[in-house]
């Protein structure tokens, strides 16, 4: 952790979007801004679908309510032609993102690979000690990277989306229910990051010890008829029961962190589905609104909460992405004092 803490936040997010800007001017990001405008285009078919979806289902059962069968029949067939539409846009969202990232993903690791192999930097050079785990670093950490990177990215444009689109649909049934749904959001965000903070420190040591064992089943192997005649059974068997050790400390610790934070999250999503109806049902009781709008306050209680709980439904996610973020500038951070190439620093 000493090169993670000596690698500042301000610097590893400009890398991060230095990075994103070189992918998007780059050869490979003509194409991928044609993929991110068809991606924004695919989330606002996905909030119009939804935002339609909750009025349906409003009538629908306002309908049964009512004992219309002409009515309930009617929107029946409107619940079918919505979740079709759905489905057809949500499906397309997912094969677009998936195609994107593989995009980024293929150009980032060009790139990085180039870097290491042009700069050597396999070899101790500039003074310092070869980087740890750098197979790693450009293979699993970029995979993660790139797809993390743009999940996150979605996510926070539809969650955007979907705070305008369910905004005025909450505060038309009720005010008070919208203030509660972003007071219970911001509560929740500070609790979860109270809560899962350790997470970040101990994802980037995870990384590590997994590669760190893996390293060391590998130098048994090539080096196995050496090691034969040096080195005793015993001692390579301490050295690997050594490394299986310190991996399964820090995942003791992982998991204990997951359990506290897992007694929140899932308490925090049970009241979800409670509270809208204790704040409408007594308007129903009271003749103010038609019994659809209880499951329609439901609907959008969740989806608005969901848009402004993104911290507490993806901490986990947050916290091993920020490790790999951060092993990935400290690889930029060993290349750049080791040189450039062609006279262009890496992001």
């Amino acid at each position: 952790m000493k090169q993670e803490n000596s690698i500042s936040i301000r610097q590893t997010i400009r890398r991060l979007f230095g990075a994103i800007g070189n992918f998007l001017v780059s050869t490979a990001g003509v194409r991928a801004r044609w993929m991110l405008m068809g991606l924004f285009a695919l989330m606002i078919a996905i909030n119009v679908m939804n935002v339609a979806n909750s009025y349906v289902g409003r009538y629908f059962m306002s309908a049964i309510e009512a004992r219309d069968r002409e009515e309930f029949v009617h929107y029946a067939w409107l619940y079918v032609a919505v979740f079709g539409a759905s489905t057809f846009f949500a499906v397309w969202f997912r094969f677009a993102e998936e195609r994107l990232g593989m995009v980024w993903r293929e150009w980032l690791t060009r790139r990085i690979t180039e870097i290491y192999v042009t700069r050597q930097l396999y070899l101790p050079r500039c003074g310092q000690e070869v980087l740890s785990n750098p197979d790693q670093r450009m293979t699993e950490d970029v995979r993660q990277l790139t797809t993390t990177t743009l999940s996150f990215f979605l996510m926070m444009i539809n969650a955007t989306l979907t705070v305008i689109s369910f905004s005025g649909v909450l505060w038309q049934i009720s005010p008070k229910l919208f203030g509660v749904c972003v007071l219970y959001a911001v509560i929740g965000s500070l609790v979860t990051i109270w809560l899962g903070r350790p997470l970040i420190r101990l994802n980037y040591e995870h990384s590590d010890y997994e590669a760190n064992l893996r390293l060391e089943l590998i130098r048994i192997r090539e080096h196995a008829e050496q090691d034969a005649v040096s080195i005793s059974k015993e001692v390579l068997r301490d050295r690997i029961a050594a490394r299986i050790d310190e991996l399964m400390v820090n995942l003791r610790r992982i998991i204990e962190v997951n359990r506290n934070l897992g007694f929140f999250s899932t308490g925090y999503n049970y009241l979800i589905q409670l509270i809208p109806v204790l704040l409408v049902a007594p308007l129903f009781i009271d003749g103010d609104v038609e019994f659809g709008v209880i499951g329609q306050s439901a609907m959008a209680f969740a989806m608005l909460l969901g848009a402004f709980s993104l911290i507490v439904n993806q901490f986990q996610a947050i916290s091993s992405y920020a490790s790999v973020v951060a092993r990935l500038s400290e690889f930029t951070d060993h290349a750049e004092r080791c040189g450039e190439i062609e006279g262009q620093a890496p992001n």
